[in-house]
């Protein structure tokens, strides 16, 4: 959802400050007051087309801020790419006289790929010229399986296991293929097996030499302070060895334990001293007798170290990864021996696996293709809700040559606005109004799937008017009950059922024009209607027939909101 939008230097805005809440936000005012720029600067931020003429006259660049809280999970698809896991946004963009952006999310500077993509996950623009995710024909088969639900979930999860497992073997078919030197690289990759083989490498014989190689290297000092050690363990000093004078103690103080509880405790001490002793004299000892200087064996030792260094710079950084290595050689040359059979057989599973695809293709096909005029009713009956009882609506389900990340099929939404008029694709539509308008309707049927958290809506209210237009900020109110809704408008009949109403000014001081905002209380919000209805000569009838507008649009919205909540 948006919270704040931080201006500078952009088109006639010199620097504005704007909190947006949740629910219906209205922007209102008079023509060339600078609506239409807060939007622009709304899709600026996100990474639309930037003009030198957004800049504001006599400035050398233009600075846009949009915090935002995340109410759609999917957008850490794309955050956690950046390593950004905060649930809150700050997104800015900063560019100058010459074309230079700089665009930055909570202070990362980002490219502008990285914007567009997290833009399709915050807010869609509905108006004459952005309408993303509608005009976009890759978003209809999503709109249309969103619609179907549970129905397609099974099927599409075992399709897309099919595919993945397909793609695998395409991958596998495509890399056996490439090797257009097969026999020269057989040959290398039997070299580098045997001369790994060769080596007959282990796994730990590395430590082990180091190991034996320091025991010899020093077997002299070693063997001279372990016969010194056992020397003076066991041999007498003073007519007595160490070994023998505990030995005297632990007799001593058995003697005369009985007498003195303490005794028994020290003495018991001594001789578990004593057994240790002798323990650790026997494997000095033993030690000793083992350890010798053997430079044959050290030079040895030091060779085979040598050795396996060399192989470590060819083939991995420890044995096991030269062993590991050699299990990838040995699978490749298999491969590459047998990679026709191997390819065959491949295809053989690919054919298989293919029919499986084209199976649950068509069990996905014919469940879209009968739900699919259920959505168009659907549709069919917001449409004529806001005044659009002419249009019609068809969704055309064809399949495709080759698969998709959701079957074989290709989903388009296509429509005619005017009797006699032949069906066309959602882009064509001409009138801003009345994509907006589509849109709306589209949004009414998706309102409990529809995960986009912020919907703007410019020139919805074009060409409408009376109980059109009513009804238009009807459903406008009834998506925003679940989400944030901002919409430019000039009729009483839509402003009347806002949450939040903003008017826009424009001023002029020393001889410059700048564009202001300002948050409207209830009874200026009462006030600015009861103009949008009569002009600026306020009467007081005109200010009691605004103010029951409000009123019943209060009514109404209680209402709104009680039928969706039984609905849910």
């Amino acid at each position: 959802m948006l919270l704040q939008l931080n201006i500078k230097n952009f088109a006639l805005i010199r620097e504005l400050s704007i909190d947006f809440k949740k629910g219906f936000n209205i922007l209102s005012g008079e023509t060339g007051a600078g609506k239409s720029i807060l939007i622009d600067t709304i899709d600026y931020v996100l990474g639309g087309k930037f003009s030198k003429d957004l800049i504001r006259y006599g400035e050398d660049k233009t600075f846009v801020e949009a915090v935002f809280s995340i109410e759609n999970e999917d957008i850490y698809e794309v955050l956690n790419e950046l390593d950004i896991t905060d649930e809150i946004l700050i997104i800015s963009r900063e560019t100058t006289i010459s074309g230079k952006s700089i665009i930055k999310i909570n202070g990362k500077s980002i490219v502008l790929s990285y914007l567009k993509r997290i833009r399709e996950k915050l807010l869609d623009i509905h108006g004459q010229h952005q309408n993303q995710n509608l005009l976009n024909k890759a978003y209809h088969i999503l709109y249309l399986d969103d619609f179907i639900g549970n129905e397609l979930t099974d099927n599409l999860k075992t399709f897309q296991e099919y595919q993945s497992e397909y793609n695998s073997i395409n991958e596998k078919i495509k890399e056996l293929n490439g090797n257009t030197d097969r026999e020269k690289l057989i040959d290398y990759v039997k070299f580098q097996i045997d001369d790994i083989e060769k080596a007959n490498l282990r796994i730990d014989e590395e430590e082990n030499l180091k190991e034996e190689f320091n025991l010899l290297s020093n077997a002299e000092k070693i063997s001279l302070a372990l016969s010194k050690s056992y020397g003076i363990l066991e041999s007498p000093m003073e007519g007595i060895s160490v070994v023998e004078g505990i030995s005297k103690v632990v007799n001593e103080l058995s003697r005369v334990e009985a007498h003195l509880d303490k005794i028994k405790e020290k003495r018991e001490k001594v001789e578990e001293s004593l057994y240790n002793l002798e323990e650790i004299s026997r494997e000095l000892r033993d030690m000793s007798s083992e350890i010798y200087y053997d430079e044959f064996e050290l030079e040895k030792i030091n060779s085979r170290i040598y050795e396996i260094s060399l192989y470590k710079k060819k083939y991995g950084e420890s044995i096991e990864e030269i062993l590991n290595y050699l299990d990838k050689l040995k699978k490749q040359y298999d491969e590459l021996v047998n990679s026709e059979e191997i390819i065959n057989e491949l295809n053989n599973k690919k054919i298989k696996i293919e029919e499986k695809m084209k199976s649950v293709s068509e069990v996905m096909h014919n469940i879209r293709v009968e739900k699919a005029s259920l959505l168009e009713e659907k549709i069919k009956s917001e449409l004529n809700y806001v005044g659009m009882e002419k249009a019609e609506i068809k969704i055309l389900i064809e399949k495709s040559n080759s698969f998709n990340q959701r079957g074989f099929d290709d989903v388009i939404f296509m429509i005619s606005t005017n009797p006699g008029e032949p069906l066309k694709v959602l882009e064509k539509v001409v009138s801003g109004g009345e994509l907006s308008r589509i849109m709306l309707a589209i949004k009414c049927v998706f309102v409990d799937k529809d995960r986009i958290p912020t919907l703007i809506f410019d020139e919805i209210d074009t060409g409408i008017s009376g109980t059109i237009a009513k009804r238009v900020g009807e459903k406008m109110y009834e998506v925003s009950v679940n989400h944030q809704v901002l919409c430019i408008t000039h009729l009483p009949q839509i402003s009347a059922l806002s949450d939040c109403h903003y008017f826009v000014s424009k001023d002029v001081e020393n001889g410059k024009t700048y564009t202001k905002i300002r948050t409207l209380n209830k009874y200026e919000k009462i006030k600015e209607i009861a103009k949008m209805t009569s002009g600026d000569d306020v009467s007081d009838v005109t200010l009691e027939n605004a103010s029951e507008m409000v009123a019943f649009a209060d009514l109404k919205k209680e209402e709104i909101k009680k039928m969706l909540m039984i609905n849910t």
